[in-house]
């Protein structure tokens, strides 16, 4: 046991500056992350039908599928760092002009900008991660900037229900204020990163030929459309919990505080599980561990469909949260190890374009819920066990040519 400690705080402090520094500004960003939880209560609340809430959260979706576009080209052609500040003072900007909109045209127009600008870092950090840290130590890696992030919201939520109860417009400006302090960070200490693409990048005709170029790779890579596949239905499984959960919750007689409470749990839970967990979980073989998380995340949705109480509401969030803490640092780490170098940016593009179809096709989730009721939790929490499915599945090699021995498969990335 005290091996096993050592190990953990030896590969914890070998971590480079640059992941300090992300895990810093995502504890901040994260703790300030007061609109989303909230989002839909707040569309309600202004007069907007269920459909028009679905209308606005499609919107949002739609930005953050065009995202990982730009991110994965950006990343690759500027740098990490310069498409990280892009992405953090943008979506700063436009969370704040989320609240003065009105109309559900201006308020879906501006939530569409929001998620394509905010949701364009997400693909450049994975990839500066990746340019920085050592094989090794990327689940480590990984595991360390989710203890922060969660960290932050696990206290954030809970405030974001004080502030709410007070004026609504608090929770925009204070999301808005935490995450420019987050771009001043890394404007102050975050390294470029790789640059791959040569070239003008403003050009279309060189843009469109790197995502084919890139396209062309990922498709002769079965391990990493595996993933993607597997991604792609656990996020929709993931992305109920931030749609429909405020709605169930408020609707069986929580308050909204109490709501912030459920939802901080989740990073509460990460902050003191996910480490140890994954320094056990990543001395086994990456694709049957995913198989469990998703599974587990699937389960813990479906869960919620019999949640009545506050107790009942923990309950299934900690099984969501446990699936969580097993996917996700896991799922990063496969996904950087079966990165090529100079596709790197646009491969984490790829990966994140999974969440971004998730959350469009996930933003239908209020308008079912208010039609079909809890049982929109089973449909939701079936599409993580598709997911697990998805990696449990093993691709027939293809036949080798006669009179030659085939090729193994290239390791690293089918665990």
């Amino acid at each position: 046991m005290h091996a096993y400690f050592t190990e953990t705080f030896r590969d914890i402090r070998s971590l480079p500056r640059a992941v300090w520094v992300l895990t810093a500004g995502q504890f901040i960003n994260r703790f300030g992350c007061f609109v989303y939880p909230f989002l839909a209560l707040h569309l309600t609340q202004r007069g907007f039908a269920g459909g028009e809430v679905a209308f606005v959260l499609a919107a949002m979706a739609a930005g953050n599928l065009a995202a990982p576009f730009l991110s994965g080209y950006l990343s690759d052609g500027v740098g990490r760092r310069n498409t990280i500040v892009v992405s953090l003072v943008g979506g700063a900007l436009t969370i704040l002009a989320l609240y003065y909109v009105h109309s559900l045209t201006q308020t879906a127009l501006m939530a569409c900008l929001h998620g394509l600008l905010a949701n364009t870092f997400g693909p450049a950090s994975h990839a500066l991660m990746s340019d920085v840290v050592p094989d090794e130590k990327r689940v480590t890696a990984y595991a360390v900037f989710r203890l922060a992030l969660n960290a932050g919201y696990a206290a954030g939520p809970a405030v974001a229900g004080l502030l709410y109860t007070r004026a609504p417009e608090l929770v925009f400006w204070g999301d808005a204020a935490t995450t420019l302090l987050f771009a001043l960070l890394a404007i102050a200490f975050l390294p470029h990163g790789l640059r791959t693409i040569a070239g003008r990048i403003s050009s279309p005709t060189l843009a469109w030929q790197s995502w084919v170029d890139a396209a062309k790779d990922i498709a002769g890579n079965r391990p990493a459309l595996q993933l993607v596949a597997g991604k792609l239905f656990m996020s929709l499984s993931f992305i109920q919990i931030f749609h429909v959960l405020v709605l169930h919750a408020t609707g069986r007689g929580l308050s909204e505080v109490e709501y912030g409470i459920v939802m901080g749990s989740n990073g509460a839970i990460i902050m003191f599980m996910e480490l140890p967990l994954v320094q056990w979980i990543k001395r086994y073989a990456p694709k049957p561990v995913l198989a469990v998380g998703f599974a587990l995340v699937g389960l813990g949705c479906a869960s919620f469909a019999w949640a009545e109480t506050m107790t009942g509401f923990l309950w299934a969030m900690g099984l969501f949260t446990l699936g969580e803490m097993i996917a996700l640092p896991v799922s990063a780490a496969l996904g950087a190890r079966l990165a090529p170098e100079k596709f790197r940016g646009r491969y984490f593009g790829i990966y994140g374009m999974a969440w971004g179809f998730a959350g469009l096709a996930g933003s239908s989730g209020v308008w079912m819920f208010q039609k079909v009721g809890p049982v929109w939790w089973l449909v939701g929490g079936s599409f993580g066990l598709l997911a697990a499915a998805c990696m449990m599945w093993r691709p027939r090699p293809p036949a080798a040519p006669v009179a030659e021995v085939a090729e193994p498969e290239v390791s690293g990335g089918t665990g």
